[in-house]
């Protein structure tokens, strides 16, 4: 059975008389199965892009565009195949003129399992010094019936007190440069009783080590929040 999922890639570039290179970026270092991203390019000259993908490969779900002091396009796309993974490069005319952008590579995780309860810690290389961690959490909530008044009930989800989302320290860390961002989803109640209901949790921090030749250590101190459930392994970052 062929798997499916949506991420998000991220392709900026602006052009003008001086260069026609294009550069394409990811957002997302390592997207799994089920995460949706966007392909997409700026630019205050083009008013539309064609996203030119091997059908094999992508499926473009659909278009966005967005306009402010440059345009910017995007498409929401689906992958096809989990592993490693490219897009590019993607040429197209203009004005007379053939632009073209790199080619990016990135692998594809696989999807994370049907539970309602765990966590999942990710470290993806970008080059020698710097590395993306990601923390995929999920914690299990509890349905919650209140009565509005007599004739009506509300039925809510909501994430049971006894876990919170796990986090780096970056406060704490020397050594290092590190951005970060993160999302949550919605917490829906399940009616029927046999489903699974849970807050789904995902940060991405980006770490980049400052001095060459001291390697940075991530212990399990490093983080807050992690379950004892979880059996956490040192992060090493040349």
């Amino acid at each position: 059975m062929i798997k499916h999922f949506f991420f998000f890639i991220a392709l900026f570039f602006s052009i003008n008389c001086y260069s026609q290179a294009l550069q394409l970026d990811l957002s997302v270092p390592q997207p799994r199965l089920g995460e949706s991203f966007y392909l997409s390019f700026s630019s205050d000259t083009l008013s539309k892009q064609i996203f030119n993908l091997a059908p094999e490969k992508f499926r473009v779900n659909s278009y966005s565009a967005f306009t402010g002091a440059e345009t910017s396009f995007s498409a929401n796309i689906e992958a096809i195949h989990i592993g490693q993974n490219e897009i590019g490069p993607l040429t197209f005319e203009f004005n007379g003129h053939t632009y073209k952008t790199n080619v990016i590579k990135f692998t594809v995780a696989d999807s994370l399992p049907n539970v309602g309860r765990g966590i999942w810690l990710r470290k993806v290389p970008v080059n020698d010094s710097t590395v993306y961690i990601i923390i995929d959490q999920r914690i299990p909530a509890h349905n919650r019936i209140t009565r509005p008044n007599i004739n009506s009930i509300s039925m809510t989800a909501e994430v049971n007190s006894d876990e919170k989302e796990a986090r780096l320290q970056t406060d704490s860390i020397e050594n290092a440069k590190i951005e970060e961002w993160g999302s949550s989803s919605d917490t829906k109640p399940d009616f029927t009783g046999t489903g699974l209901s849970y807050g789904s949790y995902y940060k991405c921090y980006k770490v980049t080590v400052l001095s060459i030749g001291k390697p940075l250590v991530l212990t399990k101190q490093a983080f807050e929040n992690l379950p004892d459930y979880y059996k956490f392994e040192n992060i090493t970052i040349n």
